[in-house]
């Protein structure tokens, strides 16, 4: 009687994809509004002929339209890895002179995107290409020295934007209910010439950023603002920026 073998297999489905972010800034708050308002609304409409045509060649996309318009580098741009199909399709908005664009899950973008902040007279500030990990953002805080020029009327000012924004990150920072990971609180620090900074992660990046640049616009604050990425498994990514003042 010959002997019978069974094999038996086990896997696991897994996707790989992560977040992408993409900051860039501008000469002024006009160009910076233009170029967010153009990207979501080529954005939205690439998103809805993808879910149409599913990437087939039927034509060309608004992605492949934009890149002709904007005299732009790229063949396809916009399919298979480079754009999210199972997630919200990309979010983006203006904040002063800088343009955040943001996909929560997706494998990676088109450089196109990039490409039009330079062909806008823009620059890339910062690209986070499928990071894994919560995405860190850092606000410089001032007041122009040409309106407001007393120091102490400066600082005032300066102490009630903090107060108002603590009162803000308290919500916007907040974990959802099913989210058991420990809350990352703000990290506040003095900077040089009397500014401020703050750093933060949010519950929702573009509603966070969002948020703060309405505040700064309401009380006359100027706002700029980096991202990175936190390193994963470190409970606290802020550590260094509360430790104490190195004394020059």
């Amino acid at each position: 009687m010959t002997p019978m073998r069974i094999y038996l297999y086990q896997a696991f489905a897994s996707n790989n994809s992560g977040s992408y972010t993409l900051v860039g800034t501008f000469k002024d708050e006009a160009t910076a509004e233009e170029v967010a308002h153009l990207l979501a609304e080529v954005s939205a409409a690439h998103s809805a002929w993808l879910e149409r045509t599913r990437g087939a060649d039927d034509g060309p996309s608004p992605l492949d339209e934009l890149v002709k318009r904007e005299g732009l580098r790229g063949d396809k741009p916009g399919r298979d890895d480079d754009w999210p199909l199972y997630d919200a399709g990309p979010q983006v908005i203006a904040a002063g002179k800088q343009v955040l664009f943001y996909c929560s899950f997706t494998l990676t973008m088109p450089t196109v995107i990039g490409g039009l902040f330079y062909a806008r007279g823009g620059r890339v500030q910062m690209e986070l290409d499928h990071a894994h990990a919560e995405i860190a953002v850092e606000f410089d805080i001032w007041l122009p020295y040409d309106k407001i020029k007393d120091k102490d009327e400066r600082r005032e000012k300066l102490d009630a934007f903090e107060a108002r924004l603590a009162d803000e990150l308290s919500i916007w920072t907040r974990r959802d209910e099913e989210d058991t990971r420990p809350q990352i609180e703000p990290a506040w620090y003095h900077g040089e010439w009397g500014t401020r900074h703050v750093a933060v992660v949010f519950r929702d990046l573009v509603e966070g950023v969002q948020g703060v640049r309405t505040l700064a616009r309401e009380m006359a604050v100027e706002l700029h603002f980096k991202v990175w990425e936190c390193p994963h498994g470190v409970p606290d990514p802020f550590a260094l920026l509360r430790g104490p003042r190195i004394e020059e």
